[in-house]
């Protein structure tokens, strides 16, 4: 099941202006969307999933209904955040396969293991639904953001941390915690309600921020401490 979002709805209006929407069979609209387009007086029809009728809309004249309704084209914000998500899901198996076979099999399975947080949070967006809590290491998410609030996510990986002994395993986590930060703010970008000046999937962000401070703990531990020396 597909959901239609506010914001795939505005990046469609603000392309070229609509005063019909049609939904696919398989396809459902958030309440968010629906207030869209009752705010614009927009019509909003639903096809069924057999004959091709589409409820809510006059019926066709002889000449249109031999023509195939089809969906509309989805946003480019919707398709590049689900694209970032596919990409990070594939990059936590393939940081989890390289740290199993080379340097530290328990890191390694850590970070599958956290690749596992990730997928749900990420079946939490497609499905349009909250994502669960996160428990890594038995530790819950306030336990997690106050030992990295300790630590601080802006520590910078530099040329002398991936030298050291554990510097690929460091390398590595770092990759992922810069590529949660782009995904940061692209759930941020497609989810943004102009009205509310907020983002309406804060949760997702958050989730992905513990994600986040899990990694910079790791990393701190692969480090063992250490600070880079200027």
């Amino acid at each position: 099941m597909k959901f239609i979002t506010e914001m795939e709805l505005r990046d469609l209006y603000r392309a070229e202006p609509f005063t019909t929407y049609v939904l696919a069979a398989h396809q459902k609209i958030t309440p968010g969307a629906r207030q869209f387009l009752a705010d614009r007086k927009i019509r909003l029809v639903q096809v069924q999933d057999s004959g091709g009728t589409a409820v809510g809309m006059a019926p066709a004249s002889a000449q249109t209904q031999t023509q195939t309704i089809q969906e509309p084209p989805q946003s480019w914000c919707a398709l590049r955040l689900r694209s970032s998500m596919e990409y990070l899901e594939s990059l936590f198996l393939l940081a989890g396969a390289e740290l199993l076979s080379s340097e530290d099999s328990i890191l390694g399975e850590e970070v599958m293991e956290l690749g596992a947080c990730f997928r749900k949070v990420r079946q939490a967006e497609q499905q349009q639904t909250a994502p669960e809590a996160i428990t890594f290491w038995e530790w819950s998410e306030e336990r997690i953001k106050g030992c990295a609030a300790n630590l601080g996510q802006d520590f910078e990986i530099r040329e002398c941390h991936v030298r050291l002994k554990m510097g690929k395993a460091v390398a590595l986590l770092n990759h992922l915690r810069a590529s949660l930060r782009e995904l940061e703010a692209a759930i941020g970008e497609t989810y943004w309600d102009e009205a509310r000046q907020a983002c309406r999937r804060e949760d997702l962000r958050e989730k992905v921020n513990v994600i986040i401070n899990i990694l910079c703990i790791m990393m701190w531990k692969c480090l063992g401490g250490q600070k880079c020396q200027q």
